[in-house]
């Protein structure tokens, strides 16, 4: 009896030590378990915050390109400063961030780094709006100007390493500050009406400032139809003439003969000049334009590409204050399978049509120019593109679109560019 008494004992302590233990196992589970569980919630929270960033980066968008240049000009122009005629340079190194969370807005900022400097080219906000078949769209801020086709096709695009002279001259920098409204119909209709500051980026006096109170107006109709695309611009501005403070008459004696006496011809008197106001003109501006796309040759696709523009705005070398300048460029282009494509451009400008002058000391009047330009291009892969561009510049005879003037000055230009675009 004894022995069955301490027998079931024995089974008792060993049942109940290892409950004991199996009870010690399970809390040190549940410790475990539960710091996994932390440790996974911390995980689980940084995951959060991370996707949470990621997701923004998902509405942003960079685009860019790089135009490295060689560049060899016949003979150089001007000036009695030394001034090499062959450089290697940055002509344009471009970036753009573009942010846009929705289908409502977009937001915009675009730099440049070129030859030494770093410059703000566009940063604009961008609101859409959808009416039935119609799309709106209202842009606000530092903007290409919506005049014509060439000022909005992008560098990385043309096939020659400059715009016209046309467009260089009446629209310099090809952007302004301001705000410009495209409605866009159904199929293939476009209409843009803008108002800007009026003096573009590029200018040196104002630099942000408009001192004129009335806006520059721009009014553009584009129409697509199909392999031809075609557009009428025009624009209506004011342009400031800096004054001048009065100047007071002033005598300075120079003792020629070193006699201490004052004589009449060592005497020199300047006239007072009295103050001149600012003054204000009337600038305006007409283009028309036209693209067809088609194919001609059976290894690549061919587009021609057409511009005239006429403008009328304040220039010193008229005798009214007032020129007359047109211009208009022809351009072809044509693909040559996947490699190669070239293209030919003749590019015309005369800054003063009526060819009025004051200034007697001036013994010509030929001051348009013609300029052919020739391109061939390399298509190194589907970043990288290499041309080779050859310009021939002629001052033309008074009045004509071709001929050679007795003036033109040697001043051909080569190029080779290497651009590299994502």
């Amino acid at each position: 009896m004894r022995a069955r008494i301490l027998l079931a004992l024995f089974v008792m302590t060993l049942m109940i030590g290892q409950c004991a233990r199996a009870q010690s196992e399970t809390d040190s589970l549940k410790e475990v378990v539960q710091t996994l569980r932390e440790k996974l919630d911390g995980v689980g929270e940084n995951l959060n915050t991370l996707n949470s960033d990621v997701g923004i980066l998902k509405y942003l968008k960079v685009s860019g390109y790089l135009q490295a240049r060689y560049e060899y000009i016949d003979t150089v122009l001007g000036g009695t400063a030394p001034n090499s005629n062959s450089n290697f340079y940055i002509r344009r190194g471009r970036i753009k961030f573009s942010f846009q969370p929705g289908t409502s807005s977009k937001y915009v900022i675009y730099f440049d780094a070129s030859k030494n400097t770093v410059t703000l080219k566009e940063a604009y906000v961008e609101l859409y709006k959808r009416i039935q078949k119609n799309n709106f769209t209202l842009t606000a801020g530092q903007q290409n100007w919506p005049f014509g086709y060439e000022i909005e096709y992008s560098s990385s695009k043309r096939d020659f390493p400059e715009r016209s002279a046309a467009e260089n001259v009446l629209f310099n920098g090809e952007r302004d500050r301001g705000i410009n409204l495209t409605w866009a119909l159904p199929k293939y209709l476009q209409f843009n009406l803008g108002a800007f500051q009026g003096y573009g980026i590029n200018d040196a006096t104002f630099t942000w400032f408009d001192p004129t109170k009335q806006k520059d107006i721009i009014l553009r109709a584009k129409a697509k139809l199909g392999m031809v695309d075609v557009g009428v611009s025009s624009y209506f501005g004011k342009k400031t003439i800096a004054g001048s403070a009065a100047v007071a008459a002033t005598t300075t004696w120079y003792d020629a003969n070193g006699d201490s006496i004052m004589q009449k011809n060592e005497v020199k008197t300047t006239a007072a000049k009295a103050a001149v106001a600012a003054s204000e003109y009337n600038k305006r501006r007409y283009g028309i334009d036209a693209q067809a796309y088609f194919d001609v040759l059976p290894v690549g696709g061919s587009a021609v590409r057409t511009e005239f523009y006429y403008g009328d705005d304040y220039s010193s070398s008229a005798n009214d204050k007032m020129a007359t300048g047109k211009g208009f460029y022809f351009w072809l282009s044509q693909t040559l399978g996947k490699k190669f494509a070239a293209a030919a451009r003749y590019d015309f400008w005369d800054p003063n049509v009526h060819g009025d002058y004051t200034d007697k000391s001036v013994k010509k009047k030929d001051d348009a120019t013609g300029t052919t330009s020739l391109a061939v291009h390399y298509f190194w892969d589907s970043w990288v593109r290499v041309t080779a561009a050859y310009d021939i510049p002629h001052l033309l005879k008074d009045g004509s679109l071709f001929s050679k003037s007795s003036y033109d000055p040697k001043d051909n230009r080569f190029t080779l560019q290497f651009q590299f675009t994502i």
